[in-house]
């Protein structure tokens, strides 16, 4: 009898101790998950700073120099091609274009600590989008939105396209018209 006791106790003692294990592995789960989530964060936010600042060199460089379009293209390819074969992929004409595009879409950040004007939940995807939005009230508005709802770029991407500040300045039932964009019908 003292054998079926000591099975049963062992037995609760296991489940114990499995339930503990569990319970401390999903709260250490949770500070990893956190850590690699601000880390990310941290990393858009750098790389959004370094975006504008390189825009910002390529413009103060253009204006130094000669025939600006023609000046422009070749610098843009040939800057390119050296951070392509330094960093890798990433550092396109394209991408240089958009940085460059970037700083003139924000130039009145000098003087500011760059990561207080940038959004911290918005990366550089983010950005690409906002900053082709033509009007300064509706690129603001793009800009809260997505950093107050955490808007991934897919679902800020499609409230540009339907036009959601507009909608909303010609609403006269805004609090419904935002919900209706958000949850849907």
């Amino acid at each position: 009898m003292n054998d079926g006791k000591m099975k049963k106790k062992s037995k609760t003692e296991l489940v114990m101790v499995n339930n503990s294990l569990d319970t401390l592995y999903n709260n250490i789960s949770k500070h990893i998950d956190n850590a690699r989530q601000r880390i990310q964060n941290s990393v858009d936010t750098e790389m959004v700073n370094a975006y504008w600042l390189i825009g910002r060199d390529i413009v103060i460089e253009e204006q130094n120099g000669g025939n600006r379009a023609e000046y422009g293209r070749h610098i843009i390819k040939e800057l390119s091609n050296k951070l392509n074969l330094k960093y890798g992929k990433g550092f396109s004409a394209t991408t240089l274009k958009n940085a460059r595009y970037f700083y003139l879409t924000y130039p009145d950040t000098i003087g500011q600590t760059l990561s207080v004007q940038f959004k911290q939940n918005l990366g550089w995807s983010h950005y690409e989008l906002i900053m082709r939005v033509s009007r300064f009230e509706a690129r603001q508005f793009y800009e809260i939105e997505s950093d107050k709802n955490h808007w991934s770029v897919r679902e800020l991407r499609r409230q540009i396209a339907s036009l959601l500040f507009d909608r909303l300045a010609k609403s006269k039932d805004k609090k419904g018209l935002l919900q209706l964009a958000y949850k849907g019908q």
